[in-house]
């Protein structure tokens, strides 16, 4: 072995899970404070306790872990989201919009509490996402926007298709503020605060999304949608 090469030390696949879910952590906190240009690899490396080539090892660059970073909390609340829905719409009776508005809600509502890092993660993400985190961005959420756009159209034929999406927007941008600041509320978690604060969220929400439309003649501009690609 040459001696300006280093070979990287045996590890067992619990010591290589231990050290990526670190650099994960570390990833979710330090992006969601400082935005992606804000954090190097090796600062990453230091806050994550593991060296720097096995955080090039994981993951190759630094804009591969920070999708990771995105993606494993974000997937997996808006599976849960459609989760809920479909679970509503099985029982067979109509849905209220406060029912639909509440499986948008929880997810999101319930990680504020469990991963408050990744809430501000979140909101750079959706907000102004790096460039080429913008289309997974909404890869990720166009089926959840479709989902329940369609559930609520059925309770407000009163909305335009395109108003009901834009609203769905305009809700999630309350979700996130709530999200973000949670953290600074100082409640405590319990079973009574947490259903009151869910239950206020969802009025609220609701609410929202079912007024009736400021201008009712508006054309309003469709939403954004991932780039289809073409099959070869």
């Amino acid at each position: 072995m040459n001696a300006g090469m280093s070979e990287r030390p045996a590890t067992t696949p619990s010591a290589d899970r231990g050290t990526m879910i670190r650099l994960l952590n570390a990833a979710e906190r330090l992006f969601g404070e400082h935005g992606y240009d804000g954090v190097g690899m090796r600062e990453l490396a230091e806050k994550a306790h593991v060296n720097l080539g096995a955080a090039t090892y994981h993951f190759g660059s630094k804009k591969a872990l920070y999708l990771e970073a995105f993606l494993r909390r974000f997937r997996p609340i808006n599976a849960e989201r459609l989760r809920l829905l479909e679970q509503a719409q099985a029982q067979g009776t109509p849905l209220t919009v406060e029912r639909i508005a509440e499986c948008l809600a929880r997810p999101s509502f319930s990680l504020a509490f469990t991963h408050p890092s990744f809430n501000a993660l979140q909101a750079r993400n959706l907000l102004t996402p790096p460039a080429f985190l913008h289309e997974a961005v909404i890869r990720e959420f166009e089926p959840n926007m479709r989902a329940f756009a369609a559930a609520l159209q059925i309770c407000l034929p009163q909305v335009p298709e395109r108003l009901v999406h834009i609203r769905i927007m305009f809700a999630m941008g309350s979700l996130l503020m709530f999200s973000t600041q949670i953290r600074r509320m100082r409640v405590m978690r319990n079973p009574a605060t947490y259903d009151a604060m869910l239950k206020e969220l969802v009025r609220f929400i609701a609410g929202g999304l079912q007024s009736d439309p400021a201008d009712p003649a508006m054309q309003w501009p469709a939403p954004p949608r991932a780039r289809r690609t073409r099959r070869s």
